[in-house]
């Protein structure tokens, strides 16, 4: 007996190795093959040709450092996450990130070639970990100024190798974890999952009022009342429901269908959820780490909001820049506020509204307050005294002096800026009767200026705060500085989160459907 146990081991040995250089020559066969296959692309990409992959470039970095050796499959180290990762990439679309993106067709379907599957996966894992963190689409909002955040995916690749851990948990960190963010993720589900019951729609054509008749009114009636036999006559039942629907949308409730109360009116389940991918889309743009104080200004909602700890404590109605001057998205720090100020007629004003003015007639500009300083010259004159055909743009300096007549009111809230944005009061209360209010060159006009008074100088323990209520009132310039200032972030957010609901409001800049068709463009397929 004892003489065949040498015989057996040796077989066994045997056996063992040759099972061990068979494992080894199919090991080096699928690294060949995916190096290969990633020379291929690689090349492909260099030579400008459209590819697959969004991640070329970080392909080439990840697989090299892995000597060509499978992650996802082969008994990689990530084999036992492919479901997980294609239930993620499922699940991001949720959030309004297109599955053609992600390569989910291809990686579900089991027909691609393992050495391109393995790629598919590792593009699609880079592409989520980006897109989630800083958006998806290429061209951000015109007047967009907050620079986006960037997060190196092979990091975070490199992290789920050597560490493991959960992937699920990996992705979804990446995600905005404000609440809001999450609301209009939740309103999403809602109207994804609800019947599309209102298919009526309401004919391009001149605007309806009361007194019209004919099949754009039956139209109408049915949008908003639903299907059956309708009058065709736009009386005062229908005027009110128009108002009705207007207010609730946030529009001017004036019981007139014009062109942008169409628009909302003819909106769809599925163009509600595609404005929801475009403002969810910009969640992701934004900075994650915003401070638990600070004001918040929603130029679409046309509101300010002041968060304090974490809660509102206070919000008001504003006015924001006309289309054609459209307020600008970015961020900085209110450092101090003036009672009473001049006003600095920005150049463009100056030049493109103010001048032509003048040379027509200086006289009611001058009776409003204003002064110019020449060039060359250090004093400011009356505008009335000034020869206005003469002057050339660039040639001049314009400034209105404080008082009832101002533009800025009574007080300026002053966060420096390369656009010069910021927050005033206004003479013209009347314009806070519109709904819609966009009617200032690009600052933000507030409605109750001395409550956002109040709160800054509660919040920085201002010696001023208990002379706020005389200095409202003064007439006298006087500057309180803030001994810490407070970041103010101006967003464009056309739906949002009210209470434990999600609202809409019209996209007054237009901004909403560039973000939509990246959106829809961004298909990578095989």
């Amino acid at each position: 007996m004892r003489t065949r146990f040498p015989v057996i081991s040796s077989a066994l040995l045997l056996l063992t190795l040759c099972l061990i250089g068979s494992a080894q020559s199919a090991f080096a066969q699928g690294a060949d093959a995916l190096r290969m296959e990633v020379e291929r692309l690689s090349e492909a990409y260099r030579a400008g040709e459209a590819g697959p992959l969004r991640n070329m470039t970080e392909i080439v970095t990840v697989y090299g450092a892995h000597h060509y050796q499978f992650l996802w499959f082969a008994d990689g180290p990530l084999a036992a996450l492919r479901t997980d990762l294609a239930k993620e990439i499922a699940r991001s679309s949720e959030h309004g990130l297109p599955l053609d993106r992600y390569h989910y067709a291809e990686i579900t379907s089991g027909t691609v070639p393992e050495p391109m599957l393995e790629l598919l996966f590792t593009d699609a894992f880079l592409s989520q970990v980006q897109d989630r963190y800083r958006g998806a689409v290429e061209e951000m909002d015109d007047e967009w100024y907050l620079e986006r955040e960037s997060i190196d995916p092979v990091t975070v690749l490199h992290a789920l190798l050597e560490e493991g851990g959960n992937l699920e948990s990996v992705l979804h960190a990446l995600w905005p974890q404000t609440p809001e963010y999450w609301a209009l993720v939740e309103k999403r589900a809602t109207l994804a999952a609800a019947d599309d019951t209102n298919s009526e729609t309401v004919e391009a054509g001149p605007a309806l009022k009361r007194g019209a008749t004919g099949a754009r009114v039956e139209q109408l009636q049915a949008r908003l009342m639903g299907p059956g036999a309708h009058s065709g006559t736009f009386d005062e039942a229908l005027q009110q429901s128009v108002a009705t629907f207007q207010r609730a949308a946030g529009l001017e409730a004036d019981g007139i269908v014009g062109a942008a109360t169409l628009q909302v009116l003819n909106a769809t389940r599925f163009s509600w959820i595609e404005r929801l991918d475009a403002n969810l889309e910009r969640w992701r743009w934004l900075p994650r780490d915003t401070p638990s104080t600070y004001i918040r200004v929603n130029i679409a909602a046309f509101q300010m909001r002041v968060i304090e700890n974490n809660s509102e404590a206070l919000a008001m109605d504003i006015i924001v820049g006309r289309p054609y001057r459209e307020t600008p998205i970015f961020t900085e720090e209110m450092q101090y506020l003036v009672f009473f100020p001049y006003w600095n007629v920005p150049y463009s004003i100056a030049v493109k509204d103010k001048l032509p003015l003048l040379r027509q007639d200086p006289a009611p500009l001058a009776a409003a307050g204003y002064e110019a300083r020449l060039a060359g010259s250090e004093a400011f004159l009356q505008v009335s005294d000034v020869d206005w055909q003469s002057v050339r743009p660039g040639q001049f300096t314009l400034r209105q002096l404080p008082g009832d007549k101002n533009a800025l009111g009574k007080v300026k809230f002053m966060l420096p800026n390369q656009h010069s944005v910021y927050l005033h009061d206004t003479p013209d209360k009347s314009l806070f009767n519109k709904t819609e209010r966009t009617f200032s060159s690009g600052c933000i006009r507030l409605a109750e200026p001395r409550k956002l008074i109040k709160w800054v100088l509660q919040h920085d323990k201002s010696r001023y705060l208990p002379e706020m209520n005389r200095l409202f009132e003064s007439g006298e310039t006087v500057t309180a500085y803030l001994k810490e200032p407070v970041p103010v972030y101006l967003v464009y957010f056309t739906a949002f989160a009210v209470g434990n609901d999600v609202v809409f409001r019209r996209d007054v800049y237009a901004r909403d459907q560039r973000i939509i068709d990246q959106l829809k463009a961004s298909d990578r397929t095989l």
